[in-house]
């Protein structure tokens, strides 16, 4: 009887265990089953799936045109599956020379363990068909989007450019990438239970494009400013240079350059040193540029009058234990010619009659020592020591920009503040961000940081400028027939990193200025690094700035003054010799003629100095060569007394 009981106990025990044991599978059944089902399914599908990140479709840039700067197109990239490639020495080789690529490396590659490899990435055309010519096997190809710059160099500081993920690593192309890179494309790749890549299923496609940027730049003044600004460098066998042209009524830019230049096609080709956009990156001292903000303080200040005459001491003036020179002696200047002829001594004898806290004041007024909050990255300070610490020498110093740092950015935004009236306005590259609908997502608009000074200072500060480039200033070399330039030059000198002094041999020559003067349109800035020889402002940067600024103002309708453009004395009978309805025989020669002669195929300029010789009202039309006229030519002039003229660019 007990050997059976104890039978009975053990049959229990075993059932409960059992009962409990079913109980907990059911309970965890419902749980995995039923409460959790949807989050298991999705960890499961991730498993089981793997996505291989493609190159995304960016959105386009344009300029303000609507010219597209950045878009992106269709390429072939080549991937594997090793576990199908049977000869991956012989692959490897073949696949080498159409590609450039170590064999060696490849072997390895179409050796992984991984069955899903890439091989190449954004291949052209012609290589795909040599690589199909080949026939390997296991060897496949894969469209993707990839980002095309179809102005190579042009703009490509600006810009910026995409890394081998597609995500933007300089430029705009960083800065706006939230708004320009939409959502990404994937390859999906399933997999066995152990993990293995076995098959891909296709590509998942976003379905977020990328919104598209409209830009502030002008690709024509973008390409005119970095073809002069490239011929300034290399004519003079400089390092480099910077260039800026800007709207000074808004802040927009138009143009921006550095140089040396670099093609963000191809970028793995350039140092990264040559991708920094030095226009807003790079500090330098800017030299006698600085003696217009100096000026425009003290005139604020009520310190002095543009007629006023300070005495420069003949080209050598002592402050303490230092000396100041001047390059040329001179004796008694009014503050106008202080600045026409850019006298050091002049500059600290009117930056005497100012305290340090005031000029700090007037030199953070105008934007130095700050960002501009332009929407590009990676933009300096600057730097401007507070006035708390600085020594009169210093403070004269800086009188003719030397002891301070600012970035050209800086330094075209403060000279824009004296164009437009006082007003500091943001400079930006942006005008707005535009969906694939064409919605406008963002705008961006002129905004006033804040009044440097008053409009009266400015008019008057413009006068004095405006005799920069005029007859015996040094920036007369940036003089344009037509119009009156407001203007300063600059040369001042690196530090020497070894002998801790300012170095001759270093200079870095610039010229500011905006045009036309009384009613500018834009402001353009030009900064040459290091140029050899004579380096100075007036004859580096000047003609550069001239020949800048004479190409933009033609490309944008504005039209010189006759009244400023000087009459030929002499001009060569062959350059324009009026023709008679017939065609067959020559009239007179337009100079003291009686008969009106033939514009066709002449310049604006040449135009207006043509009819400076005559008693004539001329009405112009477009811009570049004269195609049409009217009267026509070799009509007798008695009784005429206007003339029609229209222009057309050269293509």
């Amino acid at each position: 009887m007990n050997e059976i009981k104890w039978i009975k106990f053990r049959i229990i025990i075993i059932f409960f265990l059992f009962f409990f044991f079913l109980v907990g599978v059911a309970v965890r059944g419902y749980q995995l089953q039923i409460v959790k089902q949807t989050e298991l399914v999705h960890r499961a599908e991730i498993q089981r799936k793997h996505l291989i990140k493609l190159w995304p479709s960016r959105g386009i840039i344009y300029d303000r045109r609507k010219n597209e700067l950045a878009g992106s197109v269709e390429v072939d990239s080549v991937f594997a599956h090793p576990w199908q490639v049977k000869e991956p020495k012989k692959i490897a080789e073949g696949l080498s020379k159409v590609l450039t690529i170590n064999s060696y490396w490849l072997q390895k590659t179409l050796q992984s363990p991984s069955p899903f490899v890439w091989i190449a990435r954004g291949i052209s055309p012609a290589k795909r068909e040599q690589i199909e010519a080949l026939a390997p096997k296991g060897i496949y190809f894969l469209k993707e989007n990839k980002r095309f710059y179809p102005h190579c160099e042009i703009g490509g500081h600006l810009l910026g450019f995409v890394g081998i993920d597609g995500n933007g690593l300089e430029g705009l192309e960083l800065n706006y990438e939230k708004f320009i890179s939409g959502g990404n494309e994937a390859l999906l790749v399933e997999r066995d239970a152990i993990g293995r890549e076995l098959i891909y299923s296709g590509i998942l496609a976003s379905e977020s494009p990328g919104s598209n940027l409209i830009l502030t730049i002008d690709l024509n003044i973008q390409y005119i400013l970095e073809k002069e600004l490239q011929k300034a460098v290399e004519g003079s066998n400089a390092l480099g240079g910077l260039g800026i042209v800007m709207n000074p009524k808004t802040g927009e830019v138009l143009g921006l350059a550095v140089q040396p230049s670099f093609n963000p096609n191809n970028f793995k080709f350039s140092s990264p040193n040559q991708w920094r956009n030095r226009a807003l990156t790079d500090n330098f001292e800017p030299g006698s540029t600085f003696k217009v903000f100096l000026a425009a303080a003290a005139l604020e200040e009520g310190l002095v009058s543009p007629e006023e005459n300070f005495y420069c001491e003949n080209g050598t003036y002592k402050i303490g234990r230092r000396t100041i020179h001047d390059v040329h002696k001179y004796g008694t200047l009014t503050v106008a010619e202080i600045i026409k002829k850019s006298s050091n001594i002049g500059a600290a004898k009117i930056c005497a009659r100012m305290n340090a806290e005031t000029f700090y004041r007037h030199i953070r007024d105008f934007g130095f020592g700050e960002k501009t909050s332009i929407d590009l990255p990676f933009e300096s300070l600057g730097s401007v020591r507070p006035y708390q610490g600085w020594k009169e020498i210093e403070k004269s110093n800086m009188a003719f920009g030397q002891g301070i740092s600012i970035t050209g950015l800086q330094l075209i935004t403060a000279l824009s503040a004296i164009a437009n009236g006082g007003y500091v306005m943001r400079p930006y590259i942006v005008r707005g961000i535009v969906n694939e609908k064409g919605e406008y997502l963002k705008k961006n608009f002129p905004n006033v940081v804040r009044t440097a000074i008053s409009a009266q200072t400015a008019k008057t500060l413009t006068e004095i400028m405006i005799g920069v480039t005029t007859e015996g200033g040094t920036g007369v070399a940036a003089a344009i027939p037509g119009f009156e330039v407001a203007g300063k030059t600059g040369t001042a000198q690196k530090v020497d990193p070894v002998t801790k002094r300012y170095n001759w041999a270093r200079p870095i020559s610039s010229f500011m200025g905006f045009v036309p003067a009384r009613d500018p349109r834009i402001s353009v800035l030009i900064v040459v690094d290091e140029p050899k020889g004579r380096g100075f402002g007036g004859t580096v940067a000047a003609p550069a700035f001239k020949a800048v600024a004479e190409e933009v103002l033609h490309y944008l309708n504005v039209f010189p003054d006759p009244n400023l453009i000087p009459a030929p004395t002499k001009v060569p009978t062959p350059l324009l010799v009026a023709r008679n309805t017939s065609g067959d025989k020559p009239i007179d020669n337009y100079s003291g003629s009686d008969r009106l002669p033939d514009f066709t195929g002449l310049s604006m300029r040449r135009v207006l100095q043509i009819v400076k010789g005559y008693n004539l009202k001329v009405q112009i039309e477009g811009s570049g060569r004269a195609v049409a006229q009217k009267p026509s030519p070799g009509t007798p002039l008695n009784g005429v007394s206007e003339c029609w003229v229209a222009f057309k660019p050269i293509t």
